[in-house]
């Protein structure tokens, strides 16, 4: 081929094969490695459709309300107030009391974040987040117990029907506290101005202790090392071909000077 017989057009095929054959490799690992698909993120991988059904959407009547605040108000006060842990027992699904005995369970040892909540609207609900026939999942909101230290809270929970047709919770999850902590009456606390000067406000009480927050899970969030990658492959297809010219630069400019020099002599 005439191309092949052109010293400057092998150099150039030499040099794009070469950027093509390291560069190619380095460009799957970034695209494959660059997104961890934790199954915890949004993102994760994508649910294989074999064996899977979505379910289908049902209307949230006037006796599943009713059988759904009935279980959901005796969790709240067994499980999440702890007033009776073991009767918590026969309320939950299977799956939330998984590697749990019962001799655990009734030592509190429970996948249930405690929470002090006052009796007040105890099973009710704000909002409904989805309805389908076996499942339920609702956001409810508790008001603390005067005193405790902690704030209104917003909780994810979500029920399921067991086998002989009753409701159990299958999931409870605090989602976020609201305002100012419950202190008892009478209690003195203190608040600091814009000067930074701390003021102390009298009063009749002590402060009650506040209770340790339980923590609230953080969304998972992918390592930024793995920008590392696709930076890298970038730079070595910009890096590569400029290594490679200056290389042949400097070899012709180097046989260019020898061969003057030899003209000379």
């Amino acid at each position: 081929m005439t191309i092949l017989r052109s010293y400057r057009w092998r150099r150039r095929l030499t040099i794009t094969g070469l950027v093509l054959a390291v560069g190619a490799p380095l460009i799957y690992l970034g695209v494959h490695f660059s997104s961890p698909g934790n199954p915890g993120n949004p993102t994760g991988p994508d649910v294989p459709e074999s064996g899977y059904a979505q379910p289908k959407p049902a209307p949230f009547t006037k006796a599943k309300q009713q059988a759904v605040h009935r279980v959901l108000r005796e969790f709240i006060s067994t499980a999440v107030v702890r007033n009776d842990v073991p009767g918590a027992w026969d309320l939950v699904a299977p799956s939330l009391r998984e590697g749990f005995t019962r001799k655990e369970w009734n030592n509190g040892d429970i996948p249930v974040v405690p929470y002090p909540a006052a009796n007040k609207g105890w099973g009710r609900w704000d909002f409904v987040e989805y309805s389908y026939t076996h499942a339920i999942g609702l956001e409810v909101f508790l008001l603390p117990k005067p005193g405790s230290g902690y704030s209104a809270l917003t909780a994810d929970v979500e029920l399921v029907k067991g086998r002989r047709g009753r409701w159990l919770v299958d999931y409870w999850m605090p989602k976020k506290f609201h305002g100012p902590p419950a202190l008892a009456a009478g209690s003195s606390h203190r608040k600091r101005t814009a000067t930074g000067k701390k003021h102390k406000l009298h009063g009749t009480g002590k402060r009650a202790a506040p209770s340790a927050m339980p923590a609230i899970p953080k969304p998972h969030r992918p390592s930024r090392i793995w920008w590392a990658v696709p930076i890298g492959v970038l730079s070595l297809l910009f890096l590569a071909p400029l290594s490679l010219g200056l290389a042949a630069w400097y070899r012709n400019r180097k046989a260019q000077q020898e061969y003057l020099r030899s003209r000379r002599a």
